[in-house]
């Protein structure tokens, strides 16, 4: 295949190798870096994986699509709590999120189709874009860096009838904003006006803590038709290595869909999709505690900023992340993050790996105890003293 520059290696888990080898050396390290929960998964996950290995088509291939008794359970779940009107023959499970925002993409894209991503934007969706279709042209629309809003007319412009899908997250890595419904309804009108599809993310979709609640774009639908949501239970019940997501696709894609999973898949896990359809319905008694955490966590980040005039940053509402604007420091966000880690044993993820013009920030993960993320900002504060404002 032809390997677009767009196609590079992932910064944020290039961030994870480099502190692992730190921390094999001894070196003591203080990671602001990789996105993963920082509680265990639920007891009742764990007990549902070994009651399912005992029951012996575990250990055969499932249908491509999925369980048909989990997908029914995930349709009726979406249409309850996200109000999307999906059915079970909209659901296709697959392994990790990621797995489903790619699938939906080969099966969306052709030749000279256009994709507008919201950026600052997860590391994978333009690279994702062009593994799908080499010949794409991917229009990228900047949140504005003042609140990190979406630019609505910037949005209107680059949606033309060129324009085959428009990807977006909420609540959003690496910002933590949560997208408001208004700008959700105006996004649908534009996608509408102009027949494109939407790949929405929505695997922070519990993680909430702040003052807008989570809307589900698909839900202005009255039947699946273009919106492509995708979720998946990684980061919401810290089983991201059990690699499990899925996706409501739109009648229209699923036999493209289905014929891809086949090939390069086969199927997800049987015994993993096993374990989630024996464990559902899936524990939630942690989520409130942890999204308590990520607000306190949050605060100690606000607190941080504030005692810095000279910084400034996104005001994290939802996810797990906080994207701090580095730009006063004179520094690239690569050599940022190299001198960091190097100097103070902090890892922190530049911000171009989100996007080319986020280079003047770095992303930092609260999910991590409050004695870290306080040392962390102590070790930021004598660097940024020392090394940037002398």
């Amino acid at each position: 295949m032809i390997f677009n520059k767009e196609i590079s290696e992932s910064l944020t888990l290039k961030i994870a190798e480099s502190v692992r080898v730190k921390k094999e050396r001894g070196e003591e390290v203080f990671s602001l870096g990789i996105g993963e929960p920082d509680f265990d998964a639920p007891q009742e996950l764990k007990d549902a994986v070994v009651k399912a290995l005992d029951i012996p088509t575990n250990i055969r291939y499932s249908a491509a699509m999925g369980l048909p008794s989990l997908r029914e359970k995930i349709a009726e779940d979406l249409n309850t709590r996200n109000h999307i009107p999906c059915k079970a023959e909209n659901i296709v499970i697959t392994p990790g999120t990621k797995q489903a925002i790619i699938l939906s993409l080969m099966a969306l894209l052709e030749p000279g189709d256009e994709v507008v991503v919201i950026m600052p934007a997860w590391v994978s969706y333009i690279p994702q874009s062009f593994i799908a279709e080499t010949q794409v042209v991917v229009k990228n629309v900047n949140m504005r860096k003042d609140d990190y809003s979406w630019d609505m007319e910037a949005l209107e412009q680059a949606v033309t009838p060129k324009t085959k899908v428009i990807i977006f997250n909420t609540p959003q890595n690496p910002t933590g904003m949560v997208v408001p419904e208004a700008d959700q309804r105006r996004l649908f009108e534009i996608a509408e006006r102009n027949d494109a599809f939407i790949i929405a993310d929505e695997i922070y979709e519990r993680l909430v803590y702040g003052d807008v609640p989570h809307f589900s774009i698909g839900s202005l639908e009255e039947q699946v038709s273009r919106v492509i949501t995708v979720n998946g239970f990684g980061k919401s019940h810290a089983i991201t290595g059990w690699r499990i997501g899925y996706a409501v696709v739109p009648p229209c894609l699923l036999g493209n869909l289905k014929k891809l999973q086949q090939h390069i898949n086969s199927n997800t896990s049987t015994l993993i999709q096993m374990a989630i359809d024996l464990a559902w319905p899936l524990p939630v008694e942690h989520i409130p505690v942890f999204c308590g955490r990520l607000k306190n966590r949050a605060k100690l980040y606000q607190d941080f900023l504030d005692s810095h005039p000279q910084l400034s940053g996104s005001h994290p509402k939802g996810s797990f992340y906080a994207f701090m604007n580095i730009g006063s420091t004179g520094l690239a966000s690569l050599d940022f993050c190299a001198q960091l880690l190097e100097k103070t044993g902090v890892a922190v993820t530049p911000g171009i790996a989100f996007g080319k013009d986020w280079d003047d920030h770095v992303r930092l993960s609260l999910a991590v105890d409050e004695r870290v993320l306080e040392e962390a900002f102590k070790r930021i504060h004598r660097f940024l003293e020392e090394e940037c404002w002398r």
